[in-house]
């Protein structure tokens, strides 16, 4: 059992904060560090210095030979330094690459067939790998995050059970990654990576620290939700927390098998809408959706104030909210965030908030903010960003990979 840390860990330990903080913020003094941290001045000085040195820290110009005045509002100059964000799902898969300060540099997406054989697919989404990184060499990689669709088992050996893909539990996609590429991946259930990301953005809470956060995503029928508390990620034991999806909400309906419609996911999940239509299309004769009408044209049409599109999402907003209901009782949680799979409209959120004041004590409601995500870009590809370089920052490694990439120096412990 470690008791205490040497002069060494510690150091490394306070050269991580410090480029957690300029990372987070941007631009920041000297003298902010000292604050945000309770460093003191003599030590941000020395830090500063030899970031200078490495050539990873210039002033708010971009000047590095300005950088060591003090006064100064500094930054970090990570040019040519990357991480690799990748996820698949039963639609498609998507590999990006970030720049280790946040922007979105290069993008890849494919759709895939779950008919398809799972190695074939594997192969495709290998060769697109590869395509990336030719264009910026593999030594530039600072880290690299798989996301996976649930639910996603984390044992020794990682395994999807996802409905509808039920081959992709047959392979360890992380480990045949890591054996393709020799880079290690890191891996998590895509909707925690989502929720990660919403939590990451939450820009108008002073101390993000404090709150707890549920994200909801629905990619067609399937829903995930990841949960947020005090900063972490809740995992349980087997990794599967937050599949809110697969919660029984009618025990009169069918919960074993392929089709499990009892549960939440059958009834709340985006392309359930489809389904809603049906129901009553022939009793909507001038709508101008139709039988072949998919979830993106019902939306447009909604948008657009069809009565049939409203009176289904409507009911998917009503479904939507019955399931949060149970989730506020259960966690009590401080925001509940609703992705960009739904409808992106105060409507729809007025009528998931409308439901769950049929179920939800006004009390408690008024202490639970149900918001839409703000996120503009795809937030499990942007959480794995997030989730590799909280990962980096939190075992105090990522000075050292950023030597590796700026000097060739082999990473150490």
């Amino acid at each position: 059992m470690q008791l205490g840390l040497n002069n060494s860990e510690v150091q490394k330990m306070n050269r991580c904060l410090i480029l957690k903080l300029m990372l987070e913020k941007g631009g920041i003094t000297r003298t902010e560090l000292s604050s945000c941290t309770g460093l003191q001045k003599a030590t941000i000085t020395n830090i500063i210095n030899e970031f200078i040195n490495m050539g990873i820290v210039v002033d708010a110009s971009g000047n590095p030979a300005e950088a060591a005045r003090r006064g100064d509002t500094l930054k970090l100059d990570l040019e040519g330094m990357y991480i690799l964000s990748v996820s698949i799902n039963r639609k498609n898969y998507k590999v990006y690459l970030y720049t280790l300060n946040g922007k979105l540099k290069l993008e890849c997406e494919r759709e895939i067939s779950r008919k398809e054989d799972i190695h074939k697919t594997l192969k495709a989404l290998k060769g697109d790998i590869y395509g990336v990184l030719e264009q910026i060499g593999k030594n530039r990689i600072v880290g690299a995050c798989l996301g996976m669709p649930g639910p996603y088992i984390k044992k020794e050996t990682e395994i999807a059970l996802v409905s509808g893909f039920e081959q992709l539990s047959r392979i360890d996609v992380r480990k045949e990654l890591e054996q393709e590429f020799q880079i290690p991946f890191l891996s998590e259930h895509d909707a925690k990576l989502s929720a990660f990301a919403e939590w990451k953005n939450l820009n108008d809470i002073k101390d993000k620290n404090d709150i707890s956060l549920v994200a909801l995503r629905s990619t067609g029928v399937g829903i995930g939700a990841g949960i947020i508390i005090k900063g972490r990620i809740v995992e349980g034991k087997l990794g599967i927390a937050g599949e809110i999806g697969h919660m029984g909400i009618n025990y009169n309906q069918k919960r074993k098998g392929t089709n499990h419609k009892g549960v939440l996911e059958q009834h709340a999940g985006t392309e359930i809408a489809v389904k809603y239509v049906g129901e009553r299309l022939y009793e909507f004769p001038d709508s101008i959706l139709n039988e072949e009408s998919g979830y993106g044209e019902i939306v447009k049409a909604y948008q657009e104030g069809d009565p049939l599109a409203e009176y289904a999402i409507h009911k998917l907003a009503w479904m939507v909210g019955y399931g949060l209901s149970s989730i506020v009782y259960i966690l009590n949680p401080d925001y509940i965030i609703l992705g960009r799979d739904y409808p992106e409209s105060e409507d729809f959120l007025s009528q998931v908030r409308k439901s769950m004041e049929e179920f939800v004590h006004p009390m408690i409601l008024e202490s639970v903010s149900v918001r839409a995500s703000a996120i503009t870009e795809d937030s499990i590809m942007l959480g794995g960003y997030y989730f590799a370089v909280e990962y980096l920052l939190n075992h105090n490694l990522l000075l050292n990979c950023i030597k590796r990439v700026k000097f060739g120096e082999e990473e150490t412990e």
